[in-house]
């Protein structure tokens, strides 16, 4: 009879805090940056990769058990292991990420009134920093 077992990633060392209410508050942020994670799936305009990342930081400094579960998830496992050990994004991601920031700024500049317009100014600053800090990232 052969088993077909699923490859499970081991990371041995997580940096748990020692005071109980402190991981309590890290359970309770990673399950709602989780849940903001999946409800930006669904929503175009919400990010689901920061959630995701945000979740399992809380939860490496908490829960191994949660821990353990979201780095060897069908879908988040593999971004979240490489942003763990490289700090590494698909470049499929940078590039969705990108055009993402792109089409809301261009939008923000034909939609707001012109009394407005540093507020268009000042967002296309802010995602042409996130840009350029995406594309310095190593490749996933």
């Amino acid at each position: 009879m052969t088993e077909n077992k699923k490859a499970f990633y081991y990371r041995p060392k997580t940096d748990q805090s020692n005071s109980p209410m402190l991981r309590w508050t890290f359970v309770t942020l990673g399950w709602l940056f989780f849940i903001l994670g999946i409800i930006g799936i669904l929503l175009p305009v919400m990010p689901t990769a920061p959630f995701i990342l945000l979740a399992a930081g809380c939860w490496a400094r908490s829960s191994r058990r949660f821990h353990f579960w979201l780095i060897n998830h069908k879908y988040f496992g593999k971004f979240v292991r490489d942003w763990e050990e490289n700090h590494a994004v698909p470049l499929y991601a940078k590039c969705l990420a990108t055009v993402m920031m792109a089409a809301s700024t261009i939008m923000l500049f034909y939609r707001l009134p012109a009394d407005m317009m540093w507020m268009a100014w000042a967002v296309a600053a802010v995602c042409s920093g996130v840009a350029i800090y995406l594309f310095r990232l190593p490749n996933a």
